[in-house]
């Protein structure tokens, strides 16, 4: 009789449950289906949303291949011909582009139906003014989190090189938080952009980058062709050649190399959206439910990490580590619980025989170790050597350190002279750690930049290796530098060198570009080619009284600095000041430089109006005569420029020459 009940109850409500199907719901992704972000929305979609709470149909906008400004009517006219005879419920969408697309085109398509988003950058209710039903998840990367977070793990960094690009929304959105996030860290970092370069330019720029960078990746990297990366194909690409620390902003970057970042999950963005399509589908009106983002969070790969030497211990709080290395018990558990249950059934005597002498004999050969390794450097090495106590207190240091530093034994001893990396906040907690695992310690590298007694600039990189007592626990440890300071060097003006000359490129296409404003969109690059406060162009004029004179007539200058055009007393600026026989240089062809205190007391009051410590002014002509000069001036302090930056501004003003010519 159960058997009976059980088998009518089935029969009577399988057809109720089959003529109530479930709501259909058309999502839209903007990329092509492969591509990691889109993908993992989708999962996330159809983990929180499965088929039997809606029927979930996908579709893909593919807007990282087509422009944003092509005409899509082909995708409109199939979409309508594909889902005319499917009852949707609700239109869902990722990423800017596919919410522009249902903005621009619900009403034809799908009259009526709500819209619910995920992945749109920077959102505010002005974005869907003038739009009903529409709600959904906004997606904002943390750059200055993840800037900071960067600055904190590489302490020694200066430069950060961002990766950008300008040709969709959400990279457009993407340039603007880090430009936000450069000036709220103007005093830790200096920013520079590598916008629209290809993958082959990237990588050539990133094997040249200074000691002192890091990189942050914010849109796709194309390849020379200009087409799309495949999935992981330019984050793969770029780490294999970096040796500068790179940081990302999403999921699909992590295993590819990146260090990691404050991160967004795209599951968790499919996952948020379709949650506010449930609530929909239930009967909630979309008005009625907030916009909100998801959060961000820290994940960072420790491979990547112990590859590149970034420690571990600078990570905030509540961190999520990839890649981490497992431990011996996980590694080895088998093993682990064998050899228990054989030690479990040996004799007690023999048990602690064997841990007594095999103690004894790894502290031996440790003892033994540490020794021969301190003599053999102390006596044949070529480098700084510094021994320290267990409190952290230095206690030798060697006959190679006075040469290179200028500083005697006794003024290193006691404090005066300190060039060695700083000890870690909690020094109990790393000799605790040394304790617990010897080498720890060891090959704990790092660099950092000194200055000798004398002046110089010296860069030391340092190696690190624990002593331990006759009893086997740790007596302090034994610092070892090599001096680098060549190779730094060297590294610091190719890396300045090339950027310098890219950006000199980029200043004659913005003067091939045109318009009215072209001289000073090209002299913004002339700001980073050479580091300097300002570039101007002053042009060539008449004065009835003054006689020939300079007149402002295009400007570039760095954040924080006021403009020279509403200077006053600097109008027009006479070529005879004290004698200073700068005109006739420059209509000879020279290069005009000096610091603040070469020029006569009168340029100097102009100098002073600039906050210009040095400048550089170079020649500029049109039609073969000299017609004004293209000038630099560093604020910052007084400077030497050098015969390749002298090279450098000549070949600008030569561009520049040509293009006043052909105007």
């Amino acid at each position: 009789m159960v058997l009976l009940a059980w088998v009518l109850g089935c029969a009577l409500i399988g057809p109720a449950q089959a003529g109530r199907a479930a709501p259909a719901v058309l999502l839209l992704c903007s990329y092509h289906h492969g591509d990691p972000w889109s993908d993992r929305i989708v999962a996330g979609f159809l983990e929180r949303l499965p088929s039997a709470k809606a029927q979930v149909f996908v579709e893909h906008l593919d807007a990282r291949r087509f422009p944003e400004t092509e005409d899509r009517s082909d995708l409109a006219e199939y979409l309508a011909a594909k889902y005319a005879n499917v009852p949707i419920a609700v239109l869902a969408c990722s990423d800017d582009a596919a919410l522009n697309f249902w903005l621009a085109r619900r009403e034809t398509l799908f009259p009526g139906r709500p819209i619910v988003f995920c992945g749109v950058n920077d959102f505010t209710p002005a974005r869907i003014a003038g739009h009903a039903d529409v709600t959904g998840v906004g997606e904002s990367p943390d750059v200055l989190g993840t800037l900071d977070l960067a600055l904190a793990l590489a302490p020694s960094a200066r430069t950060v090189l961002a990766l950008t690009a300008d040709d969709t929304a959400s990279s457009r959105a993407n340039i603007d938080r880090f430009r936000r996030a450069a000036r709220a860290l103007a005093g830790r970092m200096r920013p520079v952009e590598l916008q629209n370069v290809t993958l082959e330019a990237a990588k050539k720029a990133l094997a040249a980058a200074p000691r002192d960078a890091v990189v942050i990746r914010l849109a796709p990297i194309k390849n020379d062709a200009g087409e799309a990366p495949l999935m992981g194909e330019d984050m793969a690409a770029l780490a294999a050649v970096s040796q500068a620390p790179i940081f990302c902003l999403w999921d699909f970057d992590l295993g590819l190399g990146a260090v990691g970042g404050r991160v967004l999950r795209g599951q968790d963005q499919g996952r948020a959206a379709a949650a506010l399509v449930e609530r929909v589908l239930a009967g909630q009106a979309p008005a009625d439910i907030p916009v909100t983002d998801v959060p961000a969070e820290t994940i960072l790969d420790q491979a990547v990490m112990t590859r590149l030497g970034l420690p571990v211990d600078r990570a905030p709080r509540n961190t999520i580590f990839e890649n981490a290395p497992m431990s011996l018990y996980e590694r080895y558990k088998g093993l682990f619980w064998a050899g228990g249950a054989a030690l479990a059934i040996s004799l007690p005597g023999a048990l602690a025989l064997l841990i007594l002498l095999t103690g004894r004999r790894r502290a031996e050969m440790r003892l033994a170790e540490s020794e021969r390794r301190y003599r053999e450097l102390v006596e044949s090495a070529n480098s700084l050597i510094l021994r320290f106590d267990a409190g952290g207190r230095l206690v030798f240091v060697n006959e190679y350190a006075e040469r290179l530093l200028g500083y005697s034994r006794s003024e290193m001893l006691s404090g005066e002279a300190v060039f060695w990396p700083s000890a870690p906040p909690d020094l109990a907690s790393l000799l605790a750690r040394a304790m617990a695992a010897p080498h720890s310690l060891a090959g704990a590298g790092n660099e950092n930049e000194v200055a000798a007694k004398d002046g110089r600039r010296v860069y030391l990189q340092w190696d690190n290796q624990p002593l331990f007592g006759p009893d086997g626990r740790p007596e302090g440890w034994l610092a070892v530098a090599a001096d680098i300071t060549a190779r730094r060097l060297a590294e610091e003006a190719l890396a300045a060198r090339a950027l310098a000359e890219e950006e000199l490129a980029l200043f004659g296409r913005e003067l091939l570009a045109g318009g009215e404003d072209a001289v000073d969109r090209a002299l913004v690059r002339l700001l980073s080619a050479f580091s300097v406060g300002r570039a101007v162009w002053y042009d060539n004029v008449d004065d009835a009284r003054l006689g020939l004179c300079a007149r402002l007539a295009a400007e570039a200058y760095a954040a924080g600095l006021p403009p020279c055009r509403p200077l006053d007393g600097v109008a027009l600026i006479p070529y005879s000041i004290d004698g200073f026989q700068s005109a006739d240089r420059m209509a000879a062809g020279e290069i005009v430089t000096g610091q603040e205190a070469d020029f006569p007391e009168a340029l100097k009051d102009i100098l002073g109006l600039y906050g210009a410590k040095a400048v550089l002014n170079a020649p500029v002509s049109r039609d073969g005569a000299w017609s004004g000069f293209l000038g630099l001036a560093d604020v910052r302090g007084p400077r030497q420029f050098t015969r390749q930056e002298h090279s450098l501004l000549s070949t600008a003003a030569s561009l520049l020459s040509v293009y006043l010519t052909r105007r």
